[in-house]
């Protein structure tokens, strides 16, 4: 007994059970839990026993355990059968199995089930102490390529997020370049992006949302890029088919930043800012909340501006009548929850400007 215990303290001494020191063990002969659980417990470790199956899955269920030592015949099911059982609990429980009849089949069978050890009946305490070494070195080194897929998916990210911002710098330029064609619309997309992030924020959206309805938003009339001048700056009404011209916008600004895997979480802002609440409008007739939130946002902020704006065919209006036009069409062109999001907004920013006034 001293042999074995001196032995488990030079195991502890070594540092190998840091990350091996909750233990469940499972087999029906009482003797040798008494012997492997006195052992481990001299090494600091927390072990619990189990005889049968059903005791095993009950303490898996009720706390966390880094290893099991199985035996492989439990009368109803094998062992390889119970640990089975068992990662499906905990995928990361590593188990060793313990048998008195070995064969090469079931040593086969247990690693191609990715169990971490298999013991011979009778064993040596060595042979114990081995196997918890062998846990212990796969479990670093299953942390350590954790974090290495951390570190590389943080630098991916990085590369990506960088790539991103170059590509819109130039998306972005080539919106205003549209803009500068489309008469009374100069500065309109940023205009837009800035009153799409306040509605998107007003309504608790996530960080990345935000930024994505902000890209989008820049983006939004890409699309016209390829329409021609005499349409874009025609004064007056358009006929049916400038119009439907001008409704092909929407697609095309999806198709031209489709290739651009960084922008796919922007395409359908940017293919349904022309739907409408209640199904009349394009390119595809959505209603309600089937048209994506962030569509509906871009939606109402890209009206608000265009109302306020000079165009070809008519003067700009003011801010109110824009706000009364919004708020008659609320539940029926726009979302009400967004326009109603919007609302708040002016009214705050009115009060903002007139408390600023008499300060």
């Amino acid at each position: 007994m001293e042999d074995v215990r001196s032995a488990c303290f030079l195991f502890r001494d070594r540092g190998l059970m840091d990350n091996v020191s909750r233990i469940l063990l499972i087999d029906d002969e009482l003797n040798i839990l008494t012997v492997l659980s006195d052992m481990l417990r001299d090494m600091d470790c927390y072990v619990r026993t189990a005889t049968r199956p059903e005791e095993a899955l009950r303490l898996m269920a009720e706390e966390p355990f880094h290893l099991a030592f199985v035996d492989n015949f439990l009368g109803p099911i094998e062992g390889i059968q119970l640990i089975e059982q068992m990662n499906r609990i905990d995928p990361n429980l590593h188990c060793v199995i313990m048998t008195g009849n070995p064969s090469i089949e079931l040593a086969i069978d247990c690693l191609q089930k990715g169990v971490s050890d298999f013991l011979r009946k009778p064993f040596r305490i060595e042979d114990i102490l081995s196997s918890i070494d062998q846990v212990n070195k796969k479990r670093a080194l299953k942390r350590q390529s954790k974090e290495l897929m951390q570190v590389l998916e943080l630098k991916v990210r990085e590369k990506t997020d960088e790539l991103k911002q170059m590509y819109l710098s130039v998306l972005v330029t080539l919106s205003r370049t549209v803009e500068n064609r489309d008469l009374g619309t100069y500065g309109h997309s940023m205009r837009v992006s800035q009153m799409s992030v306040r509605i998107a924020e007003r309504l608790a959206l996530s960080a990345r949302e935000v930024e994505d309805i902000k890209a989008a938003s820049l983006l939004h009339d890409i699309g016209k890029i390829g329409i021609s001048d005499s349409i874009l700056a025609k004064q007056g009404q358009l006929t049916e088919e400038e119009f439907s011209i001008i409704r092909c916008h929407t697609r095309k600004g999806a198709e031209i930043l489709q290739p651009l895997k960084q922008f796919e979480a922007l395409l359908p802002a940017i293919l349904y800012h022309h739907e409408r609440y209640d199904g009349s409008g394009y390119p595809a007739g959505l209603i309600g909340d089937a048209i994506p939130l962030s569509a509906r946002i871009i939606a109402v902020a890209d009206t608000y501006d265009a109302i306020l704006s000079d165009r070809p065919y008519r003067l700009a209006a003011t801010h109110e009548n824009a706000m009364r036009e919004l708020r008659a069409w609320s539940g029926n062109q726009f979302d009400a929850r967004v326009v109603s999001a919007f609302d708040h907004i002016m009214h705050e920013e009115k009060n903002n400007a007139a408390f600023a006034r008499t300060a």
